[in-house]
């Protein structure tokens, strides 16, 4: 196993198992303790776990910015993108509105649709359409990120992974002239899921997320039917991604 596989699985069992000790990952993964040790400490100063006697734990709400927080941020921008991305919905619509600040703004705009099936993974967002008329609501299964509200994880992933639907709406964490990726392993899959699930995807970005790249690759830009962002977005990128033939709409 290649060192990157390695640290890639030490995170898949430290966030799905909440914890993860040295000795146990030794002899699951085949190396010394001192490798183990020296992967922890890596993959510590990325920001990607944290260490602790013993073993290490998840990096959790204590290094990421509060709901609240994220919600905040970029809020005008994140409003115009919403209003925009509303356009795309048409009558009769099923959708998915993924877990995302800037998806939530999609949902406080879909008040004058009707006959839509909503699909998401976002407790916001479910609470958001809770009492809309003329809508049906499903929300995923799945383990509750107690940060974002999302419900993510393998539960989550098969409920998504059982449906088609007409349009897709993702929040996108990151990305660059090549690919859209986040933060983590588990997001990254329920999204890779969502995108096999659309008909049409439709990425939605403030332009703080562009010329990125975070940690878990989630799919080729290529992979977008269209993006819609704000206008200070940077030209070079959205060029690019215009090249490739994904659509962007700046508002």
């Amino acid at each position: 196993m290649l060192t990157e596989e390695r640290r890639l699985k030490i995170l898949e069992i430290v966030e799905r198992e909440g914890k993860a000790e040295i000795k146990a990952l030794s002899e699951l993964l085949g190396v010394s303790g001192a490798t183990i040790r020296r992967d922890l400490r890596f993959l510590e100063r990325e920001g990607l776990l944290r260490r602790a006697r013993g073993g290490a734990l998840p990096r959790g709400t204590k290094l990421e910015p509060p709901y609240t927080v994220q919600e905040r941020r970029f809020l005008e921008d994140k409003k115009r993108i919403g209003a925009e991305a509303v356009k795309l919905i048409e009558d009769g619509d099923t959708i998915i509105l993924e877990a995302s600040t800037t998806v939530l703004q999609i949902a406080k705009n879909l008040k004058n649709k009707g006959n839509i099936t909503v699909v998401t993974n976002s407790i916001t967002i479910a609470q958001e359409l809770l009492f809309r008329r003329g809508m049906e609501i499903i929300l995923t299964g799945g383990e509750l990120n107690f940060n974002s509200l999302a419900l993510l994880g393998p539960l989550a992933e098969r409920c998504f992974e059982e449906l088609t639907v007409d349009k897709a709406f993702i929040g996108i964490s990151a990305v660059d002239e090549e690919c859209m990726s986040t933060s983590t392993i588990t997001e990254a899959s329920v999204k890779k899921a969502i995108i096999a699930s659309a008909r049409e995807v439709i990425g939605v970005a403030d332009h703080s997320k562009f010329g990125r790249r975070a940690f878990a690759f989630v799919a080729p830009v290529e992979s977008l039917s269209r993006l819609i962002t704000d206008k200070e977005a940077p030209g070079k990128i959205i060029e690019r991604m215009r090249g490739k033939g994904v659509q962007v709409i700046l508002c």
